[in-house]
């Protein structure tokens, strides 16, 4: 009796889900903007109401909550510990609604800085946040158990993918494609391009929010942040000096790199310069301090486990000795 009443709430879940695909698809014309920068007394207005990107948030927030629910149900893991995952994965989302829905995505195309700002929240903000409120696999507690069945025999059977996840998934490869990622598509060309192509533009929205989860992964995936021989303090570090230099070549750069902008700036109170600094700003700045926190957070974490790990040890090699000693005294 519960699973069907469990089944037909999904169901009218997923009918309900398919209503506001329909409603937004019906009202894209009229709520997004057209493509064209917005002048500063039209900005609220610019809101990017992109079913995909809709659904795709209602999604995510239904299976997590689902997988949530399984967890407290199960009561396999503390409250407290759901609680603060919760508030992260949410923030997470959240944020992604404010990069990619809210006016700040129509203002990428008249301001280099809100671009920036927004791939930042792409790469930095967004990435940690989801990944922080998702334990390893519990995700897949909103499937069926049937389905999870067969999702994991596919996983088992598929080889070829199992060995390029973890090609993928090596610290090295992870941080090498953040950079490579971050560097080719700041290239003016390319940059440009992108941003009058908008499938070219969203394929670079994806770039930038795959590689920073996979080098995310990286960093906070279990076994990996206290282990022997982890890169993830140098990966950190290594990040922010590369964005400080990306930064510092933006700032002081004595011409504008993108010609894009030439004509956008102005009713904003920038000269194209002036906004390519603020951008430089952003990416040398803030986004080196929080690579820079993040390092110093496993630190601490590291010092903190390297002597956890010696009073075990002493207190092992102490209670071995009193052994010892008791047996020496029972012989005596």
């Amino acid at each position: 009796m519960m699973e069907k009443s469990t089944k037909h709430i999904k169901n009218k879940m997923i009918g309900m889900l398919l209503a506001l695909l329909l409603l937004l698809l019906s009202t894209q014309t009229a709520s997004a903007h057209d493509g064209q920068p917005p002048a500063p007394h039209d900005l609220w207005n610019a809101w990017n109401w992109d079913p995909a990107i809709i659904l795709s948030l209602i999604l995510s927030a239904w299976i997590y909550a689902a997988s949530q629910q399984e967890l407290r149900r199960r009561a396999s893991f503390r409250h407290s510990v759901l609680g603060w995952r919760a508030v992260s994965f949410v923030t997470g989302l959240i944020t992604l609604f404010l990069a990619l829905i809210s006016p700040l995505d129509a203002l990428s195309a008249a301001l280099f800085s809100a671009h920036m700002l927004q791939h930042m929240l792409l790469i930095v903000i967004i990435p940690p946040m989801l990944l922080l409120g998702v334990s390893p696999g519990a995700l897949l507690l909103a499937l069926a158990s049937p389905v999870r069945t067969k999702l994991g025999r596919w996983w088992h059977r598929t080889r070829w993918l199992r060995s390029v996840w973890r090609a993928l998934a090596q610290p090295l490869v992870a941080w090498a494609l953040n950079i490579l990622t971050l560097w080719a598509w700041h290239v003016p060309r390319l940059y440009q391009i992108a941003l009058g192509d908008e499938a070219l533009h969203i394929l670079e929205h994806l770039c930038f929010l795959g590689t920073s989860l996979l080098f995310w992964w990286t960093i906070t995936r279990p076994g990996m942040r206290l282990s022997r021989g982890d890169p993830s303090i140098l990966a950190l570090f290594t990040m922010a000096l590369q964005g400080g230099l990306l930064g510092a070549l933006i700032i002081f750069s004595p011409t504008p790199w993108y010609a894009v902008y030439a004509l956008t700036t102005q009713p904003w109170g920038l000269s194209p310069l002036e906004d390519q600094q603020f951008a430089g700003a952003i990416m040398w700045i803030p986004v080196g301090m929080i690579y820079t926190m993040a390092a110093l957070i496993l630190f601490v974490n590291r010092l903190a486990w390297i002597e956890r790990t010696a009073n075990q040890r002493e207190e092992h090699n102490m209670g071995k000795m009193k052994r010892i000693a008791g047996i020496e005294l029972r012989e005596e």
